[in-house]
C-alpha cells in the first residue's frame, strides 16, 4: 500500500524547471531509493516532498490524504520528517538538546521517552555523548545525530537526502545498517536519495532512476540490480 504519493509533478526554482511530471510513490513499511547523479533533481523532489518547495503542478498524497498545500510544519505533524543533506544540526547545543528538539510537536513529545531509546540503541555513541556540543562531533556523529533527531519527530516515513555523503566507507556501511534495521524491526517507511548506488541497492527494495528531472526507470531492487543502465551509467560494469 502507498503511503506517500506524487502524481505529475512539475516545479523549480524561479523560473528554472528542475522536475518533470514526477509519479512515485514509497509503499508503507519499505525502502525506496531514488537515484540519480549530483544535479539530477532528488532533492529538490525531497524539498517538494517535504514542502520547503511548493511544486508548480501535480499532487502530493500521504496516506491518500491531499498534502500538497500543507507547510513543511504541518507535514512533520503528520509524519513526513526529512534527514537534510549536510546535517544541518544546532551545532552550539549538545546532543540531547538536539534531539528534544526533533521532539517539538505534541504526538512526538508524547513519545519522548520511547523515541529516545529508540535512538540511544540505534547509537550508543550519543548516549555517550549526549551533553556534548554537536558542533565538536565527528562527521559520523554528527550523521547519527542527524537520523536521531528525525527520529525524535516520530515520522511516519523519513526522507533521507545524502546520508553517506562525506562518509568513510566503513561509516557508510553503519548507517545504511540502521536504516535497514528501522524498516525491519520498527516497519518504518523510508524514502532515501542517494548517489551511492551500490549500496543503496543493498537495502532498497524499490527504486527509481532521475536524470535531468525526469523519472527514466523505477521496478524492484532485482530489476535495477540487473539493468544495463544501470550498470553502465552508475556501477562502471
Amino acid at each position: 500500500m502507498a503511503l506517500l504519493e506524487l502524481k505529475n509533478i512539475d516545479a523549480g526554482y524561479g523560473e528554472t524547471q528542475v522536475l518533470w511530471d514526477i509519479n512515485l510513490q514509497a509503499d508503507e513499511g519499505i525502502i525506496t531509493v531514488m537515484l540519480g547523479s549530483n544535479g539530477a533533481g532528488k532533492t529538490t523532489t525531497l524539498r517538494v516532498t517535504s514542502g520547503i518547495l511548493s511544486p508548480w503542478k501535480g499532487q502530493i498524497l500521504l496516506g491518500g490524504e491531499d498534502v500538497t498545500r500543507l507547510p513543511a510544519h504541518k507535514r512533520v505533524e503528520l509524519g513526513i520528517v526529512m534527514v537534510p543533506e549536510g546535517r544541518r544540526l544546532w551545532p552550539e547545543l549538545t546532543v540531547f538538546e538536539n534531539l528534544e528538539l526533533g521532539a517539538y510537536t505534541k504526538r512526538a513529545r508524547d513519545k519522548f521517552d520511547s523515541s529516545l531509546d529508540l535512538v540511544y540503541s540505534l547509537f550508543p555513541r550519543l548516549r555517550e555523548r549526549r551533553n556534548q556540543l554537536a558542533g565538536t562531533l565527528s562527521g559520523g556523529e554528527q550523521q547519527m545525530l542527524a537520523i536521531g533527531r528525525a527520529l525524535m519527530a516520530v515520522p511516519r516515513i523519513l526522507l533521507m537526502d545524502e546520508p553517506s555523503l562525506g562518509l568513510a566507507p566503513k561509516l557508510v556501511g553503519e548507517i545504511m545498517n540502521v536504516v535497514r534495521k528501522l524498516r525491519d524491526d520498527e516497519r518504518l517507511t523510508v524514502f532515501l536519495v542517494e548517489q551511492n548506488v551500490h549500496m543503496s541497492l543493498e537495502i532498497a527494495d524499490y527504486g527509481y532512476v532521475i536524470e535531468q528531472g525526469r523519472i527514466v526507470l523505477s521496478g524492484p531492487k532485482e530489476e535495477l540490480e540487473g539493468s544495463e543502465r544501470i550498470k553502465k551509467a552508475y556501477l562502471g560494469l
